[in-house]
């Protein structure tokens, strides 16, 4: 009975391992950008010219820019009510609408009780913000309404040896942090969950229920710790991808690409 538990798992090790995710070309659109940032439910493209944020819907443009807090760290557009702009230069935060108007006060860290440096900040649930700080080397749930810490993670190290984040991932429910040679994730309640061993990870994109990450010009599709597949896009920079619902957008010297996610 056990050697037959064995050859069936090994098939269907097999079975995962042979399946791949291949790309269709749907459409492309011209779009004089720097960065292209995304797409969300509506198809309404966000991206950055400058130091300029823009988000164009298929009536018009909206933009954003604050020459006081000058170049964009990060945008998360996760929540296109909410959207999240951090400023690492200046320690600060801004919150925008769907207009691309500021729904507060700047959240300068720096003065608020978090108090901290920040390396990077992203989105969570419940009006909370994932940041991460190099100086302590610790993960934070923070609540920008109470502007209370809701979580502190230990220091990363306590987690993987030797592990400091170089990307932050996040959406409601995850976030991963990457180093060199890892990937952790933690689930909105500050949580551990998993950690994997993956070398030189570019960018990491949830999907499907798993992630697709950037690796050596190939992007993978992971999924319970089993990768899947890839794909090997020689026509685009492979660095700048979005994935929304069963499309992945590759944006490649003002031009967005947009394919369909086909799995053989």
């Amino acid at each position: 009975m056990k050697r037959i538990t064995l050859i069936i798992l090994f098939f269907q090790l097999c079975f995962v391992h042979s399946q791949r995710i291949e790309l269709k070309l749907v459409d492309s659109i011209l779009l004089k950008a720097d960065d292209f940032i995304g797409i969300d439910a509506f198809e309404d493209y966000y991206y950055t010219l400058g130091t300029t944020f823009y988000k164009k819907t298929k009536s018009k443009v909206y933009s954003y820019a604050n020459t006081q807090l000058g170049n964009i760290s990060s945008i998360d557009i996760t929540n296109p009510l909410k959207i999240v702009l951090f400023y690492r230069d200046f320690n600060t935060i801004v919150l925008l609408d769907n207009r691309l108007s500021e729904l507060s006060n700047n959240i300068n860290l720096s003065t608020e009780s978090f108090a901290k440096n920040v390396t990077f900040a992203s989105i969570s649930s419940n009006n909370n913000l994932w940041l991460y700080s190099l100086d302590d080397n610790i993960l934070s749930l923070w609540n920008y309404e109470t502007k209370q810490t809701v979580f502190d993670s230990q220091p990363l190290s306590y987690y993987q040896n030797d592990f400091e984040a170089n990307i932050q991932i996040s959406t409601y429910e995850y976030c991963w942090l990457i180093s060199n040679d890892h990937v952790l994730k933690f689930n909105e309640y500050g949580s551990f969950i998993d950690s994997f061993k993956e070398k030189a990870i570019e960018k990491l994109v949830p999907y499907n229920q798993g992630i697709l990450y950037l690796k050596n010009s190939k992007i993978y599709f992971a999924k319970d710790s089993l990768k899947e597949s890839f794909i090997d896009n020689k026509k685009n920079k492979m660095d700048n991808f979005f994935v929304a619902k069963e499309y992945l957008y590759f944006f490649d010297t003002n031009v967005l690409y947009k394919y369909s996610l086909l799995k053989k």
